[in-house]
């Protein structure tokens, strides 16, 4: 199996793909799409959560469909060219991503998404956008209105996040179809009438592949598990700066308070103390939204996690089928050489 000639959907079946885009979607509030090699945007094997300002408003106009896919030309190419995620905003203002999906070093094809403004356009923004565009200004504004508004911090931890899941969903893919691979080998030589010994060869190394699998899968289990773990680490942080925040917030309060009582002198004071509630609270806002990312990330992981388990059920099943086959291999070869020296 040349890795050269592999695409996405060979070693990721689309049900698969899509249950993970709609779980990463519906985790983050962006969009996904999977790509196979070299496939354009407009042909992609599966989109999830694109926004209705983006497929309905700027794609209704050709210059607007021809900017986004040129866009996300250059961005894959890009990815490619790094092979790893990248993220930049495109012409409508809203931040997209394209991470590659890397198989022992090669890229078998691409995700992309985001579609999330990283801030609100002003309605200035707006009209200049739609004349050009050739699209009403009010539907344009409606469309921009109804956007996510996230910041592009989010969205590439987002992309860096699905990388790592993806990758290693392929990876182990391709072990399995690799592994299937050796299985039809295995069975053409039997019925080519090739010898029980080297049929049985065939089938032990079909049986070290599986194992591999599951070595893999194993390992994808303890990475899920690690990830799960460090995003706990991080929620209980952001509730510490939370609460920070909310002392930040009273002692503030009680600063102004102060400053008040003592009339002018305290008039300098009074400047300061409300420059720091107003940082309270901006950190509080932030740690927000911060808690609203890992809370969805977790769905995510949870979601994959639940993937990978059932995937590790199946392949378990298969390694012990495949043993009871080595098995009846190596009792058919004792059979043949005890038929032969008689």
């Amino acid at each position: 199996m040349e890795i050269e000639d592999l695409k996405l959907t060979d070693v990721i079946e689309t049900g698969a793909l899509r249950s993970l885009m709609e779980s990463f979607s519906m985790a983050t509030g962006m969009s996904a799409a999977a790509l196979n090699k070299d496939e354009e945007p407009s042909g992609s094997t599966y989109w999830c959560g694109q926004p209705d300002f983006c497929a309905n408003c700027v794609k209704k106009s050709t210059s607007g469909a021809e900017r986004c896919k040129a866009h996300i030309r250059k961005l894959t190419e890009e990815a490619k060219h790094r092979m790893r995620p990248v993220t930049e905003i495109c012409h409508t203002g809203a931040a997209e991503f394209a991470v590659p999906v890397v198989v022992r070093g090669v890229c078998i094809g691409m995700i992309v998404g985001g579609q999330a403004f990283t801030k609100k356009p002003d309605d200035r923004k707006n009209a200049s956008d739609a004349r050009a565009l050739g699209i009403d200004s009010t539907e344009y504004s409606a469309a921009a209105g109804r956007m996510e508004v996230m910041s592009e911090q989010r969205v590439s931890a987002a992309a860096e996040l699905l990388s790592q899941m993806i990758s290693e969903m392929a990876e182990s893919g391709y072990m399995r179809a690799l592994s299937a691979q050796k299985a039809a080998a295995a069975r053409t030589d039997l019925s080519e009438d090739n010898g029980a010994s080297e049929f049985g060869q065939k089938i032990d190394a079909a049986v070290n592949a599986v194992n591999c699998i599951e070595r893999d899968c194993e390992q994808i289990k303890e990475a899920v598990a690690r990830s799960t773990k460090s995003v706990d680490s991080t929620d209980a942080f952001v509730k510490t700066i939370e609460n920070a925040s909310t002392q930040l917030t009273l002692i503030g309060f009680n600063a102004s308070i102060e400053a008040k009582r003592a009339g002018a002198a305290g008039a300098g004071f009074n400047v300061i103390a409300q420059e720091v509630r107003t940082l309270a609270e901006r950190n509080k806002k932030q740690a927000g939204e911060i808690e609203h990312t890992l809370a969805g990330i977790k769905r995510s992981m949870n979601e994959i996690n639940n993937q990978i388990r059932t995937l590790y059920g199946d392949i378990e099943n298969i390694s012990d089928s495949m043993n009871e086959i080595s098995c009846a291999a190596a009792e058919a070869e004792k059979a043949a050489m005890a038929n032969r020296q008689e």
